[in-house]
C-alpha cells in the first residue's frame, strides 16, 4: 500500500526542489510556466477578505471539531480546559498561477492543509492549549522564487490577514496567556508578529513562547527588533522564541539559512551539544497507517539543526526534494512529541511565575 508523503508540503519541496536544481534560465522559465501569477500583484485584484467574527474564517477553534483536535493514539487533549491558548499560523499550501494570494477556500490548498498541516502541525499544541488556526490569504509559492519584488508584496499582504486574525484571537481568549507557532510561511508570519504586534506590548507578559519553525529567523534581527523576546536557551524559559530549520550533514545552506537562529528541539537548549534519538518522545508519520514512535532521531545544533541519522523507516518514503539531507517538511515531524512536551512545560512555567 502506497503511502501519503505528509501533505502538501512535500509537493512544495519537490518544487522548490527543482528550483534549486534547476537554477539556469531555461529550467527557471520553465518553472515559471507553470507556477507564476501573471502579471505584478495588485492589492487591489485579491480574493475577498476573511472576516475573523464568522467560524468560517477559522481552520482550527476550541468549541469545533476539527482536524487540530488530532491525537497520536496514546495521547489525549482538551483544549476546552486548557489553561492557554496557541494561535497557529500554516505553512504555504498553494502553489497556483492563477492569483498572488490565495482564497481562503481554495480547494486543494484548504485539504492540505486541513488533513495534514492541523493534524501533523497544529495538533501538537491540543495539550497545552486552545488551538486557534486562521485561515488567510496566504502567498502562492512562487512568492518565495519571485524576484520582482511582487513576491514579497504578497507576503505583506498575507500577514495583514493573519495580524487581523492575531487581533480577533486576542479578544476571544480574554488575559489568558498564550502561544504563537508556525512554519516556513508561517513561521514568517510569526517571528513578524513578535516583532511588531507582542514586542514592546503587555501583551509580552502573557506570552508563553514562540515558535516560528521552518523560516531562517536571524538573531540578531531579532534581538534588534524585539529585545524583550530572547531565544529560547532552556526548556522552561518563558517569554522566549525558539526556532529551527531541520538539516542533515549534506543539505546545503540557501537563503538566509547560515545565518539562522537554532534552538534544539529536543534539549531546548542552544549550547550546540547533541541530543541522542533516545529522548525524542516521538516522531509522527501521517501515512496510510498513521505511525508515532519515539527514538527516531537526535539533533544538535552546528551551522545548521542537524538531525541525526533515522533509526527506523517511517519517513523512508518521503522524497527530500530540496536537495540531500534537506529535511524542512519534517520540521514539525521528527519532534511532534518533543514539541508537545516542550509547549505543555512552559505553559506550566508560566503559569508558576
Amino acid at each position: 500500500m502506497l503511502k501519503w508523503l505528509i501533505g502538501l508540503g512535500v509537493v512544495v519541496a519537490v518544487l522548490l526542489g527543482t528550483a534549486f536544481l534547476f537554477k539556469d534560465q531555461i529550467g527557471r522559465a520553465a518553472m515559471a510556466s507553470q507556477l507564476k501569477p501573471s502579471g505584478a500583484f495588485d492589492a487591489t485584484d485579491v480574493p475577498p477578505a476573511p472576516d475573523y467574527s464568522q467560524i468560517s474564517a477559522w481552520a482550527a477553534l476550541p468549541e469545533i471539531d476539527d482536524n487540530a483536535d488530532f491525537t497520536p493514539q496514546g495521547l489525549s487533549e482538551d483544549q476546552l480546559a486548557a489553561p492557554a491558548a496557541v494561535f497557529f499560523v500554516h505553512p504555504t499550501t498553494y502553489i497556483s498561477k492563477d492569483s498572488w494570494v490565495a482564497p481562503i477556500d481554495a480547494p486543494e490548498a484548504t485539504a492540505y492543509m486541513e488533513n495534514f498541516v492541523l493534524r501533523g502541525q497544529a495538533s501538537s499544541f491540543n495539550d497545552c492549549c486552545a488551538v486557534f488556526a486562521p485561515r488567510y490569504r496566504q502567498a502562492t509559492f512562487w512568492s518565495f522564487i519571485d524576484e520582482t519584488g511582487s513576491g514579497e508584496a504578497a507576503r505583506d499582504f498575507a500577514y495583514q490577514d493573519v495580524e487581523r486574525a492575531f487581533d480577533v484571537f486576542l479578544e476571544r481568549i480574554g488575559d489568558a496567556p498564550f502561544v504563537v507557532a508556525g512554519h516556513s510561511q508561517g513561521g514568517e508570519h510569526v517571528a513578524r508578529l513578535l516583532k511588531e504586534r507582542i514586542s514592546a506590548t503587555p501583551l509580552v507578559d502573557r506570552l508563553v513562547a514562540a515558535y516560528p519553525v521552518g523560516w531562517p529567523v536571524i538573531a540578531e534581527d531579532m534581538t534588534a527588533s524585539a529585545p524583550d523576546i530572547p531565544l529560547c536557551s532552556a526548556p522552561d524559559e518563558t517569554g522566549c522564541y525558539a526556532t529551527w530549520n531541520s538539516l542533515g550533514p549534506k543539505a546545503r545552506l540557501w537563503g538566509d539559512m547560515a545565518d539562522a537562529a537554532c534552538v534544539n528541539p529536543l534539549s531546548w537548549t542552544t549550547d550546540g551539544a547533541p541530543a541522542a534519538a533516545s529522548i525524542n518522545p516521538g516522531s509522527l508519520s501521517l501515512t496510510d497507517e498513521v505511525r508515532y514512535e519515539p527514538g527516531v532521531t537526535g539533533a544538535q545544533c552546528t551551522d545548521r539543526l542537524l538531525v541525526g541519522s533515522f533509526q527506523n523507516d517511517m519517513f523512508a518514503d518521503v522524497q527530500m526534494n530540496l536537495g540531500p539531507d534537506n529535511f524542512h517538511v519534517l520540521d514539525y515531524a521528527l519532534f511532534y512529541g518533543a514539541i508537545r512536551e516542550n509547549a505543555t512545560r512552559r505553559v506550566t512555567a508560566h503559569l508558576e511565575d
